[in-house]
């Protein structure tokens, strides 16, 4: 009987403890689920969705203009938190392009509760790390690493991406391959010339466009009836200050990195204008000149040229202008 009173005893007692277990279990599990609606969920709820990025072109076969439009590569990482009752996310997107100078990251933030994210910081071999301090929802930043002097087509550059706040940091990394300048921007070769004003006070605008690039051309001509002292030139837009004598004895300035010259031959009433330099393919050199002169009228300048360092004709050379 004593031994059978024992072991009813311990019986009790078993079941006791399991029960008291069981309850603070449970107690437990609705502690962890009440937890979670504040949507502050543990980090091991975080579920990244990365979008992968769509293969760019061939940088063997592709190539850009310097002024654009541009190669871009594209990618973004979104990562949700909390529950079903209130869930949360962030979405980091990039992109990614060069031109003939830069390479240029532009990152974009977006939070499904419109908050701001922390910092933000893009780093890459080719520049110093740079970061913003914050960045609104919905807002891009936009990070220039300026391209080493000898970069070449298909140059790989890794680069990465950080974002921190709002729940756990985003980090991603990628890599680009930069796109070569286009050699042949579909231009042809022309020289024109065109009389402005036809008074006593004249005006001739040349315009001098090279299919190729060119270092080192020479343009030159005249103009007729020529009274007074220097001509004012204009190369590209900027004015030409005639302050030195050349050994060949032309006055003579520079503006936009062309060296500009004038003289009146001996015994003539017509002024010589000589323009040197150099050209990128497909850019455009504008020169105009204005005058004073003693008559009105007919032919206002004499032949001008376009010749090369070994003074080959680039372009076939043209008449005298004649005002109308």
């Amino acid at each position: 009987m004593k031994t059978t009173r024992i072991l009813a005893f311990l019986l009790f007692v078993s079941i006791s403890v399991f029960v008291i277990i069981s309850c603070q279990k449970n107690d437990l599990a609705k502690a962890d689920s009440s937890g979670n609606v504040s949507g502050k969920a543990p980090m091991s709820n975080v579920i990244p969705e990365v979008i992968p990025t769509i293969p760019p072109p061939d940088c063997n076969t592709e190539c850009i203009n310097p002024e654009g439009p541009y190669i871009e590569l594209v990618g973004s990482q979104t990562d949700e938190w909390g529950n079903t009752s209130h869930p949360h996310s962030k979405t980091v997107s990039y992109v990614v392009y060069n031109t003939e100078t830069s390479f240029v990251v532009k990152v974009t933030f977006v939070q499904s509760g419109g908050n701001a994210s922390n910092t933000i910081k893009v780093t890459t071999f080719i520049g110093l790390p740079q970061s913003v301090a914050t960045l609104a929802s919905g807002a891009t930043a936009t990070f220039t690493f300026a391209l080493p002097a000898d970069w070449e087509k298909c140059d790989n550059v890794p680069f990465t991406i950080r974002q921190e706040g709002q729940s756990a940091p985003i980090d991603m990394s990628a890599s680009y391959s930069l796109y070569g300048i286009c050699t042949n921007r579909g231009c042809e070769t022309s020289f024109a010339g065109e009389a402005i004003a036809c008074g006593n006070q004249r005006e001739a605008v040349y315009t001098f466009t090279s299919k190729d690039a060119l270092t080192n051309f020479k343009i030159q001509g005249g103009l007729t009836d020529f009274t007074g002292a220097d001509a004012t030139v204009y190369i590209n837009g900027t004015v030409v200050d005639f302050n030195t004598i050349s050994a060949d004895g032309w006055a003579q300035g520079t503006a936009n990195e062309y060296t500009v010259g004038q003289r009146t031959p001996g015994g003539s009433s017509n002024r010589n204008i000589r323009v040197e330099g150099g050209l990128a393919e497909c850019d455009e050199l504008v020169i105009r000149i204005v005058w004073p002169s003693s008559n009105a009228g007919g032919v206002i300048t004499g032949s001008w040229s376009v010749k090369d360092s070994n003074g080959v004709e680039i372009a076939p050379a043209l008449a005298g202008l004649t005002c109308n």
